[in-house]
């Protein structure tokens, strides 16, 4: 155990290895690292287009063998999502003051009530607060109107 303690400080110079934070010394690694890949990187990019470039001569012939499909997809392309897109857009570039005069009015009449709602049930509960019911205090006693029964028009009629 102390012969690694001896050869890592042996290896640092003396007064570095108790002042030196612990990320210091990964530092050095992680810079080293992507330097390597950065290299590995480029030297793989050169390796795919040295590759590609003799397959680039097919490309003018399948260009010309696949163009009037493309002219098709273009102009489906076109008629089904490009001008319907031009055209929302320019209504809605048209519409956004109403709709942002709309937004606001309604925003700000929401808000508007309800603050005036608390407020008045806030002066309301300050001014008169809240008396018991009569139900609670006299169970008997109900406020509400008592159903009366409709006579039966056979009772009459006997």
């Amino acid at each position: 155990m102390t012969s690694t303690i001896t050869a890592t400080a042996s290896l640092l110079p003396t007064g570095q290895l108790s002042t030196q934070p612990p990320i210091a010394q990964v530092i050095p690694i992680l810079r080293a690292t992507f330097s390597l890949l950065r290299t590995f990187l480029s030297q793989a990019s050169r390796l795919v287009v040295a590759l590609a470039t003799p397959l680039l001569i097919f490309v003018p012939l399948i260009s010309r063998l696949l163009g009037p499909i493309i002219l098709v997809f273009h102009i489906v392309l076109d008629v089904a999502l490009y001008t319907p897109y031009t055209i929302i857009s320019s209504v809605a570039v048209a519409l956004y003051p109403i709709y942002m005069f709309c937004g606001v009015a309604c925003i700000f009449g929401a808000v508007l009530g309800i603050l005036g709602r608390s407020l008045v049930t806030l002066s309301n509960n300050i001014i008169a607060p809240e008396l018991p019911k009569a139900e609670l205090l006299h169970p008997k006693l109900s406020m509400r109107p008592k159903k009366r029964r409709r006579k039966s028009s056979f009772a009459e009629d006997s």
